[in-house]
């Protein structure tokens, strides 16, 4: 319980250090209804689902305020992204399993949305997601934005069907001598097939064309090896006999780690998953004079070492600069192996103590910087628990920071 709190405080804290974040302010453009192209800059969220709304500053020193798509017909951010706003009819029946039907065609409703350019020359190709939805849309030339028809149905065995219509669709609109009915029948209804399709019609075509799609990412993918000092603080108690030892804190020991690190694709690549299984060893040891019995010394020994696996998110506060400050919220799963504390008597014949150190798991926060050549530098802090799980009166208090550095050869 103890644990879920702290990791509730983690979160919150680290959502309200995004939330805090300075905006990504891009130089943009908006079309009003009166057709009335205006210079601004807009706060670039790159968004994961199509906007209904955008915030703007004429200039860098007032407020933000906010568009809609009530507003505007079009805005966009020079040299990334390009929104435009149409009256369409969408099919958003659900490619959920559960929530399929037996009818095979789109079912449409007419909507005003901001359809997202993909490419732009006489075949336009767009999209639209919303929340796991996903459809496209094309025109060519001046035509009416139509969506491309990509739909799952149950069949009446209970299998699941596919209407594929968009290849029909794009080859009566968008014939080209170099593109054939077989290339067309291996189409997929995803981003990347698409994209390369409308670059082949408008290349065919002699078109001028623009393709969105290039906007240049971070890589989304990073493996990073991370060594690194703990600098720990350890308590333990016997509820029962009273005894308790404060090893202090300071006792340092080396940890090893790879981290693996998924970028999440959308708002400027600022999140991202991390998953770091690290290696830890600490050894240490300690001479206590008894309270209780006069002469009688103990000498307390400890011996862990642990796989941590570490498992969490990070958001970088900036994604522009070579140098990138973030933060991270992890939950930690220790599995320790040949480890414990042995506590042992000055007085002759009697037994030592020896505690089996357990597994179990933590949270910690951390924040860093990393730098565009790869390497990294983090400080991390984990909140006291207890290393000595089950162990009937003994219990303990152990928390650590970890000063890590890191380089990304991958």
């Amino acid at each position: 319980m103890k644990a879920l709190k702290q990791a509730t405080i983690l979160l919150i804290l680290i959502f309200g250090i995004q939330a805090y974040s300075q905006s990504s302010l891009k130089k943009g453009y908006y079309i009003d209804n009166n057709n009335k192209k205006v210079s601004c800059f807009i706060n670039d969220l790159d968004w994961l689902n199509n906007p209904t709304e955008f915030k703007y500053k004429l200039t860098e020193n007032e407020q933000l305020k906010i568009l809609s798509i009530e507003s505007v017909k079009e805005f966009g951010i020079i040299n990334s992204s390009k929104y435009v706003r149409f009256e369409v009819d969408i099919d958003k029946s659900s490619n959920s399993l559960k929530e399929m039907d037996y009818n095979k065609n789109p079912v449409f409703n007419e909507e005003v949305l901001f359809l997202k350019m993909l490419v732009e020359g006489k075949g336009n190709l767009y999209s639209y997601e919303d929340k796991g939805l996903r459809r496209y849309f094309f025109n060519k030339d001046n035509d009416d934005v139509v969506q491309l028809i990509h739909k799952s149905y149950l069949t009446n065995e209970g299998l699941v069907g596919y209407n594929n219509m968009f290849r029909n669709q794009l080859w009566n609109t968008l014939k080209c001598s170099n593109i054939s009915m077989n290339q067309l029948s291996k189409l997929n209804y995803r981003e990347s097939d698409l994209v390369n399709f409308f670059i082949k019609y408008n290349t065919c075509s002699n078109s001028e064309f623009i393709n969105f799609n290039e906007k240049v990412k971070r890589d989304l993918f990073n493996l990073s090896i991370r060594p690194g000092l703990k600098s720990s603080a350890l308590f333990i108690a016997n509820e029962n006999s009273r005894r308790n030892f404060d090893l202090g804190s300071g006792i340092t020991s080396p940890r090893l780690g790879i981290e693996a690190e998924f970028i999440l694709g959308f708002n400027n690549n600022k999140w991202a998953i991390l998953l770091e299984p690290t290696y830890t060893n600490l050894k240490t040891e300690k001479t206590f004079v008894s309270k209780f019995t006069t002469g009688e010394e103990f000498l307390v020994e400890v011996n862990q070492q642990a796989i941590d696996v570490n498992l969490g998110i990070r958001y970088y506060l900036s994604t522009d600069k070579k140098l990138n400050v973030f933060a991270n919220v992890l939950g930690t799963l220790n599995q320790s192996f040949n480890s414990s504390i042995t506590v042992t008597s000055s007085i002759e014949g009697k037994s030592a103590e020896n505690l089996e150190i357990t597994s179990g798991g933590s949270v910690a926060i951390g924040v860093g910087c990393k730098h565009q050549a790869g390497y990294a530098l983090e400080l991390r802090y984990t909140p006291t628990y207890n290393i000595l799980n089950g162990l009937g009166a003994w219990g303990s208090e152990f928390r650590y920071f970890s000063l890590i550095v890191g380089y990304s050869f991958f």
